[in-house]
């Protein structure tokens, strides 16, 4: 791409200040111009493809986009299908970055921000640039919302993957913290249904409660019930 000498000047200073992502107020502040310039460099810098719009703000082409979705709506973290594919568990890419968020965001083209409870915002880590949940909070998040996740055949397939790696004992603490009895169901179902009944798993089956749930909400009921983990097994 061909830039002029101020186009240059502003990308090479985004570039150098490890600016993820940024506003027309940034550049003016970096560059020391007015409004109206820093809108006619960002209008550049868009025509010539040095630069992509990500909801209300810009960010710099190559920039990770995993780390863009975290800059441009905070309070938020890597989770769901995206968080399980980092980590290798999925062998699936999804066409929308997930990302678990307390604040409700407008949709935002590439990305998708699963508002959750403060309570249910925990277990993640800072990795490099970015924020993404833990391996186990990442399982836990897919079963309490499974469309954001590709389903539950999908995170069945995950929690495969990473039978050996994941922390059961983490798995059930953050499954138990998040309160959700259907998600409590769903976990204890999978770790059984693999082979893994054991002190774990009897504490997730003293906190199921009552009733039936469906073992995938986006799955019509199938009427096989399983009556130890009181779900409708349709998946």
């Amino acid at each position: 791409m061909q830039l002029s000498r101020l186009e240059e000047k502003a990308y090479s200073t985004l570039k150098r200040g490890g600016f993820v992502a940024f506003k027309a107020r940034d550049l003016e502040l970096l560059l020391g111009v007015g409004a109206p310039k820093a809108y006619n460099i960002i209008k550049a810098l868009k025509r010539k493809r040095a630069i992509w719009k990500a909801g209300g703000f810009f960010a710099l082409a190559g920039a990770d986009e995993m780390a863009v979705g975290v800059a441009i709506h905070h309070p938020s973290y890597i989770s769901f299908w995206s968080a399980l594919s980092y980590y290798g568990l999925s062998d699936q890419t999804p066409r929308e970055i997930c990302l678990a968020t307390t604040k409700y965001s407008k949709p935002i083209a590439g990305f998708r921000y699963v508002t959750i409870s403060k309570r249910r915002f925990f277990g993640y880590v800072m990795t490099g640039n970015t924020v993404i949940a833990e391996k186990e909070k990442a399982v836990v998040d897919s079963l309490l919302f499974p469309k954001y996740a590709g389903g539950i055949a999908e995170i069945r397939k995950c929690v495969e993957a990473g039978l050996e790696s994941l922390d059961r004992r983490r798995l059930a603490d953050y499954a138990l913290k998040v309160g959700s009895k259907a998600l409590v169901k769903r976990l204890g179902f999978l770790l059984e249904s693999m082979g893994c009944r054991g002190k774990e798993t009897e504490r997730l089956h003293r906190s199921i409660g009552k009733g039936y749930v469906l073992l995938d909400p986006s799955v019509e009921r199938r009427g096989r019930l399983n009556a130890r983990w009181l779900l409708d097994v349709n998946a």
